[in-house]
């Protein structure tokens, strides 16, 4: 209210200043028009107060005080002049005469003043009307943006097109861009600092105003706005408005991408459940039949010891191959809120090495490394469940890492958790597709055109780590090396929490 009452008083002084010589002739005119009328008219003194208090209580509404004051000392000495006694003299005879006169003068001040404080408020009222207007305008057209495009685009056009600005910026943080409408000063850096909570200062006078968007207390990105100063077209209350409004079309979008992408999700499930069913009875007849076949081969007794020692790798790699494709389904059809894990308190240097020659095949090109900071740390935990994480995490790092080069895997500990990574060297993911890899079915564009993949075996390990309570990130450089790091949570005496399984071997 105190910036637009300015506006207001700022804009009756300058029209004022203008018009004002005209309408102090006017006023004149009007009090010598009436003054002689009265008179030829023979009034009396009382009558002609009243003729003239009527075109002063106008004028006071309709052109303001100084203008009514103006008049008023004009009607007084007309009033004294021409229709008290003495006539025709500046001097009253009768004291009740001063009393009525100061009366008049006082009736006529007080209502200027009145009349020009309703006509600031009228002002302000028909800004903030307008101001209203243009909200209404901007959230009308905001609930008509197509729901399945990313609103920044035309969430900036609208801001700037409806409210007449030089420039709009928007950073939308999760989506990670950065959209522009005119001539923005706002750069990325300062937009991220005010998402991160930094106090922008307010610039009126330069018509820059800064705001984050919340979505209740959650920071989901940051509006600059740049407005033109002559125009006055926003005010601080305008820019807490117009960054509510964005806020709502944001978060109402990135609802509406959340709530198709679990739609779709859904329905990839049901396709995914049937064809792993259907894979799962596809596997059954050639692996049954590799097995029994190898297993006659060796009933034989084959004279060379070559061929023999061949039918015990393929019958040994078969039956391996069945219980892998077994746990692949069944890791795949698990969910995690039916995920639990069958606790126990396993070293952790021999879960590290339980895979090792399980994933030979997988490494074949790389030399696997794996170390542990101390062999005798215990941790509460699935083994079968880990190991498939693990391989998984080997077996990426394997099919992105540059040929020939060592896969790196270690356990550490620390007071509140035991950390296992995994690093490889000759792949790089950006900052921005870090917290998106672990999606379901997410893959990077910049390796899904050449590099095979479904993109379910980051999500896999994503949830079979937050089954045990744990967290997993990923850390990588530029120059070329990239960590995949779990965190399994840990209580004194070697357990998670929540583990109480039997002890290890």
């Amino acid at each position: 209210m105190p910036a637009v009452l300015g506006w207001a008083e700022v804009e009756i002084v300058r029209s004022a200043w203008v018009l004002r010589p005209l309408r102090l002739l006017a006023t004149s005119a009007v009090i010598a028009g009436i003054t002689v009328v009265a008179f030829e008219s023979h009034a009396k003194a009382f009558v002609a107060g009243f003729l003239y208090l009527f075109p002063l209580m106008l004028i006071a509404f309709r052109w303001g005080i100084v203008e009514a004051s103006v008049g008023s000392v004009a009607a007084v000495g007309c009033l004294d002049y021409f229709f008290t006694q003495p006539l025709l003299h500046f001097y009253m005879s009768d004291p009740q005469d001063w009393i009525a006169l100061s009366c008049f003068e006082a009736v006529v001040l007080v209502t200027s003043r009145l009349a020009g404080q309703l006509r600031a408020y009228a002002f302000t009222a028909d800004e903030h009307r307008k101001h209203i207007e243009t909200l209404y305008r901007l959230s009308r057209d905001l609930l008509f943006l197509h729901p399945n495009r990313a609103p920044a685009t035309s969430l900036v056009r609208l801001i700037g097109e409806v409210f007449s600005m030089r420039g709009v910026s928007l950073l939308d943080i999760e989506g990670e861009g950065l959209e522009t409408w005119g001539s923005s000063v706002f750069e990325k850096a300062e937009l991220h600092a005010i998402s991160d909570g930094a106090k922008y200062p307010d610039q009126p006078a330069a018509g820059r105003f800064g705001r984050v968007l919340l979505h209740g207390s959650r920071p989901i990105g940051s509006l600059g706005l740049w407005a033109d100063p002559e125009l006055r077209s926003i005010d601080a209350g305008g820019a807490d408005a117009i960054a509510s409004l964005a806020a709502i079309a944001l978060a109402r979008w990135h609802s509406h991408r959340t709530a198709f992408e679990a739609e779709a999700m859904k329905r990839n499930e049901q396709l995914r459940s049937a064809l792993l069913d259907g894979l799962a009875h596809a596997f059954k007849t050639p692996l049954a039949t590799i097995q029994s076949a190898s297993s006659g081969l060796m009933e034989t007794g084959l004279a060379n010891p070559a061929q023999g020692e061949l039918a015990a790798i393929i019958n040994q790699e078969s039956i391996r191959l069945s219980d892998l494709a077994a746990e692949a389904l069944r890791t795949a059809r698990r969910d995690a809120e039916t995920m639990e894990p069958h606790r126990e308190n396993v070293r952790i240097d021999s879960l590290l090495n339980r895979f090792r020659d399980e994933l030979d095949w997988a490494v074949a090109q790389h030399r696997l490394e794996i170390s542990c900071g101390n062999p005798a740390t215990m941790v509460s935990a699935d083994p079968q469940m880990l190991c498939v994480a693990l391989s998984q995490l080997v077996e990426n790092a394997a099919k992105y890492g540059s040929d020939s080069t060592p896969i790196a895997v270690l356990g550490t500990e620390s007071a509140a958790e035991i950390v296992i990574s995994v690093r490889n060297s000759g792949s790089y993911i950006p900052p921005e597709e870090r917290p998106k890899i672990f999606r379901r079915f997410y893959r990077s564009p910049s390796s899904a055109a050449h590099t095979p993949g479904t993109g379910i075996g980051l999500f896999i390990v994503k949830k079979i780590v937050e089954a045990h309570g744990g967290r997993v990130w990923v850390e990588s450089d530029p120059e070329g090396s990239t960590e995949v790091f779990l965190g399994l949570p840990r209580t004194e005496g070697g357990q998670s929490c929540g583990g109480t399984g039997k002890q290890g071997n």
